[in-house]
């Protein structure tokens, strides 16, 4: 698959260049691959939050491996019904609104 610049996210259409980077042709494809990312983000919500919040039940019922299998679902769907394109923002916007995600905790050890 050849990844195209200036694409619309969701239709995979050409966006014309322009001053502002632009990510979809319209404003009905913003909402269908938000609605998108909305239902999917639901399910894997429940799933990690039992994987990092109630270890055991989550171990033993392979909480973890549900989470990579659902991921794969969805990445087959995105082949299937959207041509391979990605139904996913860059990790590096993601990370750019949230620069919190990447600081580490320091924790002070007192009376040793």
């Amino acid at each position: 698959m050849t990844v195209r610049l200036n694409a619309c996210l969701e239709c995979g259409c050409d966006l014309a260049p322009g001053p502002q980077e632009r990510e979809f042709c319209c404003a009905g494809h913003r909402s269908a691959w938000n609605n998108r990312r909305l239902q999917r983000g639901a399910a894997l919500y429940d799933l990690y939050m039992a994987h990092r919040f109630e270890r055991p039940v989550a171990q033993a019922a392979g909480v973890f491996q549900a989470i990579n299998r659902l991921a794969s679902d969805f990445r087959a769907e995105d082949r299937e019904v959207r041509a391979g394109r990605r139904s996913w923002r860059r990790l590096d916007t993601v990370l750019g609104e949230r620069p919190h995600l990447r600081s580490v905790k320091f924790r002070v050890r007192v009376g040793r």
